[in-house]
């Protein structure tokens, strides 16, 4: 981007978003002159670049002012800036939008599995536990996302229900083969500081690309929710405890093989952010 300014240089006269012909004080130029002509020759004929500074808004909450554009003192170029907040979006409206947004996702989590409420209505066929576990959890999602949402008592708060956290340890690595990592009575990982929160998701890897030896009870690759986090320790669930069923998965024996068994956070989801799914370990059939 660039700006043509006036010969006193102190007016911006068009901003300039694309290379272009332009006819500057009654002289004809080809749009070559942003390509072949060096910075001190567009200067010259009053055309600096235009330099960038923030970012815009999420219009989720926020309105913005128009963006501004301000000659740098040299002269030598002009600042855009961007993302300044003008108001913040009316609180009501976007609870209002939220709790609709999040009950789509609610009807829409049950819709494929509605069908074993109409066979179990019409033929008496019993649902499979997992699926009513799978349908209640979905329901107790969007109770607790509704009441966060409708809870925030102001913009930054709501912005705040719906931000996902980053983990304080970006990954771990373990001996999945030793019984002093892998506890089968206790249902713990051992790693000093390990940094891990409770119901943070991370994904589990045995660490080895030739070779599937995870931790027994455990699925290379699968995701799983924080539990149980002590300084040193933690535990897994399948779920977190915004579904309203975590349960701590039972460590039945150390891998069999690999010493760098490798646990990666993905972050700390808000309720209004994770919900669950058909296809998770504890649903699926």
């Amino acid at each position: 981007m660039w700006a043509l300014l006036n010969s006193d240089e102190d007016t911006i006269v068009e901003t300039i978003f694309n290379p272009k012909a332009m006819t500057i004080g009654g002289i004809q130029y080809s749009r070559d002159i942003f390509k072949l002509w060096t910075v001190a020759e567009r200067k010259a004929v009053g055309l600096v670049p235009i330099t960038t500074t923030g970012s815009h808004l999420d219009t989720t909450y926020y309105t913005e002012d128009n963006e501004s554009y301000a000659i740098a003192e040299d002269k030598a170029s002009v600042v855009r800036t961007i993302g300044t907040k003008a108001a913040d979006k009316v609180l009501a409206a976007v609870k209002s939008e939220q709790v609709t947004n999040a009950k789509g996702i609610c009807n829409g989590s049950l819709k494929n599995t509605d069908w074993y409420v109409v066979r179990k209505a019409e033929a008496s066929t019993a649902i499979p536990s997992k699926i009513t576990a799978y349908r209640t959890a979905v329901r107790t999602v969007y109770a607790a996302a509704k009441s966060a949402i409708n809870g925030a008592a102001n913009i930054g708060a709501l912005v705040a229900v719906n931000a996902t956290t980053a983990g304080a340890t970006a990954s771990i690595s373990v001996n999945g083969t030793a019984s002093g990592v892998v506890s089968t009575s206790n249902n713990t990982i051992t790693k000093n500081g390990h940094g891990f929160v409770d119901d943070e998701r991370i994904q589990y890897s045995d660490g080895q690309d030739d070779a599937d030896n995870p931790i027994k009870g455990l699925v290379s690759g699968e995701y799983y929710y924080v539990h149980s986090a002590a300084t040193n320790t933690f535990k897994l669930s399948l779920t977190p405890s915004s579904f309203g069923d975590e349960a701590i998965i039972s460590l039945t024996g150390v891998a069999d093989g690999g010493t760098a068994h490798v646990f990666t956070s993905v972050g700390l989801l808000t309720i209004v952010k994770v919900w669950p799914n058909e296809s998770d370990l504890a649903y699926k059939l």
